[in-house]
């Protein structure tokens, strides 16, 4: 990748999934310019280690499953529901797993509210908070919900907010793993 950037067939270089060590080995290569890893309210495991390894090298990082694969949305739906799609073997949707989840959003549905807002906005605007270095890109197949998630760009989060929903979801909160296990076998983020 290196070459292909000095040949200029590439302008960035950058990494998914990758654990501290690897993030450092390509950097040593060649600078990194971002990381792009799971990251929101329920799913904040890189705070550890990713996030000031990255900060450390001048690295950003891209979110991706900002909303928790929809789930802090409000409009989770358990696992059987999704018949043609991943969730259905997510073990976050499955279960006792996605009751208690479901009361962790439920809490954040309750900020919304007080702020006159979405479940969805308030987890954008709390990971907007974590950093200028980090960019979300929540997905999405519908225009209605580009816009309603960019609006939470414009969402102030004052400090009891912050501790309120660091307080609500802390790190591990989340009841299930990201992933079944094969899938995690797939990650680098150890």
């Amino acid at each position: 990748m290196a070459e292909l950037v000095q040949q200029g067939k590439v302008r960035y270089i950058g990494l998914s999934e990758a654990s501290p060590e690897a993030i450092r080995r390509a950097h040593a290569v060649h600078p990194i310019s971002a990381l792009q890893s799971e990251y929101s309210l329920w799913e904040r495991t890189v705070e550890a280690e990713i996030l000031p390894t990255l900060r450390e090298l001048g690295i950003g990082f891209v979110s991706y499953c900002p909303l928790g694969r929809g789930f802090l949305t409000g409009q989770a739906k358990r696992a059987e529901a999704f018949e043609n799609d991943y969730r259905h073997l997510d073990p976050r949707f499955q279960g006792d797993n996605f009751d208690q989840n479901m009361r962790l959003v439920q809490q954040v549905k309750e900020i919304a509210v007080a702020k006159g807002t979405t479940p969805e906005q308030i987890a954008l605007a709390w990971l907007l908070h974590q950093g200028n270095d980090i960019v979300p890109i929540p997905g999405t197949k519908r225009v209605a919900y580009v816009e309603e998630n960019a609006k939470a760009s414009n969402i102030v989060l004052n400090t009891e907010e912050l501790d309120r929903l660091g307080e609500i979801a802390p790190i591990g909160s989340a009841a299930g793993d990201r992933y079944t296990q094969e899938r995690m076998n797939w990650l680098d983020v150890n």
